[in-house]
């Protein structure tokens, strides 16, 4: 098997890469729990609006039952398992499931599928007309499906993955081109 040895210009822009990502990987973060803490936060706090909310919505009562106590909790699950590093991956996936939810319905809801439109959201996000909201929406699908592949990246990227783990990548890249042979 043959390894080739990296030059210290490959590895200063490997590390400049990782280091991109890594930044770019942490205000994804930041921008999900900016999104995720106010609106469980309203759920929780304005309960019984947040209820009568999902009852205006055009769906059975019994879907609206259980739609009243399970999103505040995967909401919040999605909180924690954000802000925990080992569980990360998972909030990815909540929140980028979530966010594929609500995007569809915005999207069915503006295609005509229902004669009245009533928005259950809180915050910032009712004041917004559907179209906006769908935007809106998209914008945090995308950062969503974003953090998921940045963090595939971190765990797999151009450093190694003891870089991923947080083992220095300069030490790993330099590991590896002390250790290589040609």
């Amino acid at each position: 098997m043959v390894k080739t040895m990296l030059t210290t210009k490959e590895m200063d822009k490997a590390l400049k890469y990782q280091k991109r990502r890594t930044i770019a990987f942490k205000i994804t973060m930041l921008a999900l729990l900016a999104l995720w803490i106010p609106v469980a936060i309203d759920k929780l706090t304005d309960f019984e609006t947040f209820k009568s909310g999902i009852y205006n919505q055009p769906f059975s009562d019994s879907l609206g039952n259980v739609l009243i106590y399970t999103l505040p909790v995967l909401e919040c699950a999605t909180i924690i398992f954000l802000i925990y590093e080992g569980w990360r991956k998972v909030g990815l996936i909540l929140s980028t499931m979530l966010m594929t939810a609500f995007t569809g319905y915005v999207g069915i809801a503006l295609l005509g599928a229902w004669e009245k439109l009533p928005c259950g959201c809180g915050s910032v996000i009712s004041g917004m007309s559907w179209p906006k909201h769908f935007l809106f929406n998209l914008l945090f699908l995308f950062l969503s499906l974003s953090g998921l592949y940045l963090w595939r990246k971190l765990r797999s990227g151009d450093a190694g993955s003891e870089a991923a783990e947080g083992g220095s990548a300069k030490r790993h890249i330099k590991q590896y081109s002390l250790t290589s042979k040609l």
